[in-house]
């Protein structure tokens, strides 16, 4: 490795006041780095203050007493308004919308979270209050019932026992009437069965008479029918049966008078005693918590809030990355100034006074120059001052509007969302500053006369209607009114100012980051002659390279015709359709090195060969890189190559003589 080293001819009084003003720039940059710190990303005052003095102490120290580390330090600079300066300023805007309108929409959530838990807590209360309202003259009714229910109970069992009572004496009085039925029947029949034996055994007399005198009168017995004439004496003894029919008829008349009716009785007697008293009660209020509606709200908003926490403690450390972020823009300094002292063609694209310089020399010394470069060259290689931007440059302009734009409309939402959530919460807090009440719109009396437990009854439903009717039930309190966090538009004002100087780096900032190289060519003058040097020799190389490029590619070309017509496709691919075309017209020629067509008449930029019968046409670019020879018509077996000087850093002493001269 080669290492280069500044020669630095200046007396001691000026690099003593170099250093005083590098100490005193750095202490400016420290103080810059902790008003961001402190002011920007709102960070600790203990980690502002350290971070602070360490900044101060490097920068200011390290630009007072090394040149190394001043060079690298100005290399900083110019990258705060490149890719890595856009992106800390990204960052900052990010931090600044977190700990801003993002904070403060979660704020605002979490104290509509609070409004609406005081809301339902207030709709308990007063739907509590209003039941207990309601239930309190219900309850002496409801006493009153069971204290009818108890009465009744009570002369329920009297009755019970009366009935019990008179169904024993009602047993006691069909015993009494049985047994009397009993002896009735059996009076009856005894009467019957003892009444009836004189008759029948006065018959069997005459019988047994009858039936002896006809066996001992056998042939007299017609005799015997004589007793027949005195049969019907027995008949006498029917005339007692009479005295049996008077129990049979007393029994029926007792059994059709007595005993149904009274069966009868009874039986409706019963029925007037049969009664059914039911009373159903239903007031029911179901609270199956074991914490209020409030302090289950509070108690998801703590979880969210821990939540919350965690997040914000996590974007807090994004604070701390400011450092890292420094550290990093250091270090992509120092590799910037190694890879410029090490390397040649590391940015070096840059057409500068010197390079006019080595041009203008070679120009008086007859040889060939470069400048002005070619229409191919100009999009490559420009002046440091140039609004013209290379490719690469352009590609990262590119990706850098698209990726400020993205993080533009992120932000815009999260600031949007803030506000919009902020103006919803306002206009419900102003529509709900008075206090909505509800009340019965008219009062309706009713008055109960009477006395007893039915008149108590009514007196007391009537009562609890009574309150209804009086209760007020407040829709809306201002308890429970909301009051949302105001945005901070100061705080808009500077994330839109941050988001305008993020716009304004990726518009400018190819045009600053080119300062590095002059940063480097100020402080390493030596370095940069020899850079220019390389870079001179790369273009002549490239030019040379060029021209053999285009040598070969005329000799390839000069087969294919660059026909693009369809007359002269079909010409060069039928035979004998070239003189119809001719004999139409279609006529076409181009340059054959880089296939530019010449329409009608040859225009001035395009220069024909002058060798008669030699088809050669170029045009003047193509034409001067060729070094004005024709590859047709020399018809040589190898190209030319042109063998030109290149320059060496100690040609730049002759440089110097010739632009002081």
């Amino acid at each position: 490795r080669r290492q280069r080293r500044r020669q630095d001819y200046d007396s001691p009084l000026r690099q003593a006041v170099r250093s005083l003003g590098g100490f005193v720039f750095g202490l400016l940059l420290a103080s810059l780095y902790g008003g961001s710190v402190l002011f920007v990303q709102s960070a600790s005052l203990w980690y502002c203050l350290l971070s602070t003095v360490t900044v101060a102490a490097f920068a200011s120290f390290g630009m007072g007493l090394s040149v190394r580390i001043r060079s690298s330090v100005m290399l900083m600079l110019p990258m705060l308004c490149s890719r890595e300066g856009k992106n800390f300023l990204l960052f900052m805007v990010f931090s600044l919308a977190v700990q801003g309108p993002l904070s403060n929409t979660l704020q605002n959530f979490d104290r509509a979270a609070d409004s609406v838990a005081c809301g339902a807590e207030l709709a308990m209360n007063q739907t509590r209050e209003l039941v207990q309202r309601a239930t309190t003259p219900l309850l002496p009714v409801l006493n009153k019932v069971k204290a009818i229910m108890r009465n009744a109970r009570h002369v329920a069992d009297r009755v019970s026992r009366f009935i019990r009572t008179l169904i024993d004496s009602v047993r006691h009085v069909a015993r009494v009437l049985r047994n009397t039925f009993h002896f009735l029947v059996n009076i009856g029949e005894v009467c019957n069965e003892e009444l009836g034996t004189p008759y029948r055994k006065c018959i069997k007399i005459f019988d047994d008479a009858q039936n002896n005198c006809m066996e001992l009168l056998s042939i007299f017995s017609f005799l015997c029918y004589i007793l027949d004439i005195f049969r019907p004496l027995c008949g006498l003894a029917h005339i007692v049966r009479w005295f049996c029919v008077i129990p049979s008829y007393v029994m029926s008349c007792v059994k059709a008078r007595i005993s149904s009716p009274t069966i009868s009785a009874f039986k409706k007697m019963q029925q007037e005693f049969e009664f059914n008293i039911s009373a159903s009660t239903h007031l029911a209020t179901h609270l199956n918590s074991s914490q209020s509606i409030q302090q289950l709200a509070h108690s998801i908003m703590g979880d969210v809030t821990v939540e919350l926490y965690r997040f914000q403690e996590f974007v807090g450390l994004f604070g701390y990355v400011g450092v890292v972020l420094l550290l990093l823009m250091y270090l992509q300094a120092l590799l910037y100034k190694n890879r410029y002292l090490f390397q040649d063609d590391f940015d070096n694209v840059y057409i500068t006074r010197q390079f006019v310089e080595i041009d203008m020399m070679r120009a008086r010394q007859g040889k060939t120059t470069l400048l002005p470069l070619s229409r191919e060259e100009v999009g490559s290689y420009i002046t440091p001052y140039s609004l013209h931007l290379t490719k690469k440059e352009r590609q990262a302009y590119a990706l850098d509007i698209v990726s400020i734009f993205r993080h533009m409309l992120i932000g815009f939402l999260v600031v949007v969302m803030d506000f919009l959530t902020f103006w919803v919460l306002d206009m419900v807090r102003h529509l709900a500053q008075g206090e909505v009440v509800a009340r019965a719109p008219m009062l309706i009396a009713m008055e109960v006369n009477g006395s007893g437990y039915a008149s108590d009854i009514f007196k007391d439903i009537v009562a609890s209607f009574d309150i209804l009717q009086k209760t007020n039930i407040s829709v809306l309190s201002k308890k429970c009114l909301i009051q949302p966090s105001k945005p901070d538009y100061m705080g808009y004002l500077f994330i839109g100012l941050l988001y305008g100087l993020s716009f304004f780096i990726v518009i400018a900032g190819s045009y600053v980051t080119r300062l590095r190289r002059f940063i480097c060519a100020s402080y390493y003058p030596d370095r940069e002659r020899e850079r220019t040097c390389f870079l001179y020799n790369r273009i002549l190389c490239q030019r040379v390279s060029l021209g053999t490029a285009l040598l070969r590619s005329v000799q390839r070309k000069s087969v294919d015709k660059g026909h693009s017509s369809l007359l002269l496709i079909l010409a060069a691919h039928i035979p004998g359709f070239s003189r119809i075309a001719g004999l139409l017209g279609a006529t076409q020629r181009c340059c054959l090195a880089c296939g530019k067509i010449a329409e009608g008449m040859l225009p001035m930029e395009f220069v024909p060969c002058v060798t008669p019968q030699c088809k050669g046409l170029y045009c003047r670019q193509c034409f001067s890189s060729l070094d004005n020879i024709c590859s047709l018509c020399m018809r040589l077996l190898t190209f030319p190559e042109n063998h030109e000087e290149e320059l060496d850093s100690s040609d730049e002493e002759t440089v110097g003589l010739w632009t002081s001269a």
